[in-house]
């Protein structure tokens, strides 16, 4: 086997695992099974199960101790792949957690700036919003906002969902979301969202800004939501370089 293909067998593995480390199929404190087990699980070789492994290891997923065997690392609450596109609700349930949602109010208002050239429409038409704070098992996790054209989910219907996704409230209406392009930055909670999350003021934030479009690229939906920092572990599938040389040959 070439250096290149023995590379690209540890990176597959790798990602069979980490997938079952982001879904909680093995949760935090879990024990890998043995070497020779976990290899015949896998149909690979105990060579190429050890530099999987360690690909992950350094990514601070699974810690080997001597004598004892290969742990999952303690890890936040929740974890945000940001390479999939999906609800806060589907993101708690995945963890084992029961979704929830407290303080929602839905509303027409008028559409800030940045919300209307989203949508290319003037600053101040009328919009549609859903404003919730998601829990996982009660506790609060994420501040968010929705914002979607009248004709598209008026007022009413967005305060139906309840702890439900607007995603499946736009797939009722035969609107399926292609896409989403999304924005991530750290920010500190305001008084009135540190309120709704039952934090101090000044706290931590991981504040995702999302527009989701369909095929055609119609601007469907656009998304504020404040995520407790402590609470998640935001991961993202990268690709290349290897990868992307492989494909200019």
């Amino acid at each position: 086997m070439s250096a290149r293909a023995h590379s690209s067998l540890r990176h597959r593995i790798a990602e069979r695992l980490r997938e079952r480390l982001l879904t909680g199929e093995l949760p935090a404190g879990a024990q890998l099974p043995s070497e020779p087990e976990l290899a015949r699980e896998l149909g690979v070789s105990r060579s190429s199960l050890r530099a999987a492994i360690a690909l992950l290891e350094a990514d601070g997923l699974l810690q080997r101790i001597h004598g004892s065997g290969t742990f999952v690392t303690d890890q936040p609450l929740l974890r945000n792949d940001l390479s999939r596109n999906f609800g806060v609700s589907e993101m708690v349930a995945a963890a084992g957690l029961r979704p929830g949602t407290a303080e929602a109010h839905a509303g027409l208002e008028p559409a800030p700036a940045e919300i209307a050239a989203a949508f290319a429409i003037a600053p101040g038409t009328p919009v549609s919003a859903l404003r919730r704070v998601r829990t996982a098992d009660g506790r609060p996790v994420v501040d968010s906002t929705d914002w979607c054209l009248p004709e598209v989910l008026d007022p009413a219907e967005l305060a139906t969902l309840g702890s439900g996704s607007i995603y499946d409230a736009l797939a009722a209406q035969d609107i399926l979301i292609h896409h989403g392009v999304a924005s991530i930055s750290p920010t500190v909670a305001s008084r009135e969202t540190a309120r709704r999350l039952r934090v101090r003021p000044g706290s931590l934030l991981l504040t995702l800004f999302q527009v989701d479009s369909t095929i055609l690229g119609e601007v469907v939906l656009v998304s504020l939501e404040h995520h407790l920092a402590d609470a998640f572990r935001v991961s993202v599938y990268r690709r290349g370089p290897g990868e992307i040389a492989d494909h200019q040959l």
